[in-house]
């Protein structure tokens, strides 16, 4: 192996190492609920999904909650996965990241109104990342490292109190948790492993 290929390999490994995705399905491309649970209330998946949607653009696609305010037994909607970071080494920084959109139609003004969270919650401890109950879109983007691994990353929509019952929608897509572009110790070793072997090709190529 000559040392450009040595180069173009070892690149190609950090690439593949630092942009693994531990969101399984987080782009929704599969234009399903994949790797997703569908949750009301903390009573498990509904019988009636029909506050669960994909959103179909042109094949490209995004999950939305929704919520009908049947208030004061309102219903809170949520989708989540767990995470799976028992492969993440101590001390590695984790980027989390997902594009959301909120359409509210109820109040928009105080905690009466219908609302959006996004949770880390392991079933003692809940970590708000985000809240809102105003209407607005963007990209979040935090860090973590794997002292939540085995925690569930949450999204739900909650009712507030209008007696018009109007309905809400909270949409998110690209939902991404990929090690952080800093070059952990492991990958450190990797690129030094690398100098040397390089070192050494070249001495080969001056011995000829």
């Amino acid at each position: 192996m000559d040392i450009k290929a040595l180069v173009a390999f070892a690149a190609l490994f950090l690439s593949a190492q630092a942009n693994a995705n531990f969101i399984t399905n987080g782009d929704f491309q599969t234009c399903d609920f994949s790797a997703w649970s569908l949750d009301s209330d903390g009573f498990g998946a509904p019988a009636d999904t029909s506050d669960f949607a994909i959103v179909d653009n042109a094949g490209q696609c995004s999950a939305q909650l929704s919520t009908n305010n049947l208030i004061p037994d309102g219903i809170s909607n949520s989708l989540f996965t767990q995470l799976n970071l028992s492969g993440v080494a101590n001390g590695t920084k984790l980027d989390l990241s997902f594009d959301w959109l909120y359409s509210g139609f109820d109040l928009q003004s105080d905690d009466f109104s219908d609302a959006f969270f996004v949770l880390l919650n392991n079933g003692i401890d809940v970590e708000t990342l985000l809240f809102g109950y105003e209407d607005g879109s963007g990209t979040f983007s935090t860090q973590i490292d794997n002292t939540y691994d085995g925690y569930y990353l949450e999204f739900m929509l909650a009712p507030g109190y209008n007696i018009e019952s109007f309905s809400s929608t909270f949409t998110f897509d690209n939902v991404s948790l990929t090690e952080s572009a800093e070059v952990p110790a492991p990958q450190t070793s990797l690129l030094l492993a690398l100098g040397l072997g390089v070192l050494a090709l070249r001495r080969k190529h001056v011995a000829k």
